[in-house]
């Protein structure tokens, strides 16, 4: 929503000027026609295509957004982890005001016994002052496998490696934002395609069931046939309903993945698109398997816990750091300073093994991740086989239903030209028009599940291969 505020004139002193500004702060101007704004979303004129819907969700989806702020604190952490390595300079200022008089252990004492001994003990500050300026310096020359900042460090090498394992991830969560965005989408339109069909088998019912009462009172029918067919009429009512809320359903859902608003309208293309080639199962296999995304996150997976390793194993090493003060001390009248500086060496001689089993743990772990790597592979695999037999199952199915509808077809065609000729009931036509249109809901659903088998397959490969871009 576009706004327009005015720069504040300070000479305006009329109510009614007042009022007016006010009025130019809070009324909206009006949106070019043909397109809606919301949440900074500008809808094309045209119906919103599968590739309309996953541009705009890739733009507002939080799951992405929050990937994005991820990987901005991956690459601070990696500067943290840097800086630690790298000369620690912290200084200290203070100022301290006193008076009074000596309170040590002997600061009473009785001057006045009769042997008139005794310490005086009577040195009295009415007021003074006194400041401190100091500066320590810290610089790890050897510590964790750095030497003195300079060569790849565990530590800093272990948050590069979760920069890389969420930069992988990223690649997953756009491909699970396109999925999910392609599902509701396939499933929105194809159940508003089904509306009409549906409505148009309770409208055949309908007829089908006056049939049947006029036929039962003349005595042609028993009234079980009319109880059956009623029971019929009463389930296509309540399917046709349950469609309607499945559409309903569907584009409330896409307009909350697209970032609108449940207010807002959109128009869908009940166009669907067609299924892509089945793409050729060794080139998945040998060549953009190897590139998938999950494996590219294990891998960075295995190098975390490779540098987690050599960080507790160089734990057991003894560390050199360069240490250095500096004090200064004043009371205006009086001065006085001191430097320090040294090499402290840390030896780790005995801890009762703690240190020694976490390292033995670490490379465990990283033993572990290893062959984790090989399970993500052979998991992948798996989803790439159980991904070409449904897509043959339900290509199969089709294949099989649209024979079926053929025959179907041609039997309402017969029919409806038995029943012109006066030579088959109208019921004939009825019934023979039911079966087709349920095969043909059957085949509608079946060519939805396809397109969402191939989005499955883009899914299961990470994106490597892509049917929808």
């Amino acid at each position: 929503m576009t706004r327009f505020y005015p720069h504040q004139n300070l000479i305006l002193g009329s109510r009614l000027i007042g009022l007016l500004t006010t009025l130019l702060l809070v009324l909206p101007t009006r949106l070019p026609a043909g397109e809606g704004r919301t949440r900074n979303v500008i809808l094309p004129r045209h119906p919103l295509t599968l590739r309309d819907c996953i541009a705009i969700a890739l733009g507002e989806s939080p799951k992405l957004e929050a990937s994005s702020f991820d990987l901005l604190a991956a690459g601070w952490e990696i500067r943290a982890a840097q800086a630690l390595l790298w000369p620690n300079l912290k200084g200290s200022a203070s100022g301290e005001a006193f008076s009074g008089e000596s309170t040590g252990k002997f600061g009473i004492v009785n001057t006045t016994s009769p042997s008139g001994g005794g310490v005086n003990t009577s040195r009295n500050v009415d007021l003074a002052g006194i400041g401190l300026f100091g500066g320590k310096l810290l610089y790890p020359i050897f510590q964790d496998g750095s030497i003195f900042g300079f060569n790849d460090a565990p530590a800093v090498e272990l948050k590069k490696a979760q920069k890389d394992a969420l930069e992988w991830t990223t690649h997953l969560t756009r491909e699970d934002v396109i999925f999910r965005v392609t599902e509701v989408f396939i499933d929105t339109v194809s159940a508003q395609n089904r509306v009409q069909p549906i409505d148009h088998r309770v409208a055949l019912l309908e007829r089908s069931v006056d049939i049947h009462k006029e036929e039962q009172q003349k005595g042609l029918l028993l009234p079980v046939d009319v109880e059956v067919v009623t029971k019929q009429l009463d389930s296509a009512r309540s399917l046709a309903t349950i469609i309607h809320q499945q559409a309903d359903a569907g584009s409330l859902g896409l307009m909350r993945l697209l970032g609108l608003r449940s207010s807002d309208h959109i128009r869908l293309n009940n166009t669907l698109p067609d299924p892509p080639s089945p793409p050729d199962a060794a080139r998945l296999f040998h060549t953009m398997l190897a590139r998938h995304p999950s494996l590219q996150v294990q891998l960075a997976n295995v190098n975390k816990a490779k540098q987690d390793y050599r960080l507790e194993n160089y734990r057991l090493y003894p560390s050199v750091a360069l240490h250095g003060s500096g004090l200064y001390v004043t009371d205006i009248d009086n001065d006085a300073h001191e430097l320090l500086g040294g090499i402290t060496v840390s030896i780790p001689i005995w801890d009762f093994g703690a240190q020694l089993n976490t390292v033995r743990a670490r490379r465990d772990t990283y033993h572990a991740e290893q062959a984790r790597y090989g399970a993500v592979g052979n998991d992948l695999a798996s989803d790439l086989v159980i991904a070409y037999r449904e897509i043959y199952e339900t290509s199969e199915s089709i294949l099989r239903k649209e024979g079926e509808a053929g025959k179907l077809d041609r039997d309402l065609r017969v029919a409806q030209s038995q029943q012109q000729q006066g030579i088959a009931s109208p019921l004939t036509a009825i019934d023979a028009e039911l079966a087709l249109v349920s095969k043909q809901e059957e085949l509608e659903i079946d060519r939805a599940k396809l397109l969402l088998r191939y989005a499955e397959l883009q899914k299961a490969m990470g994106g490597t291969w892509k049917w929808i871009p």
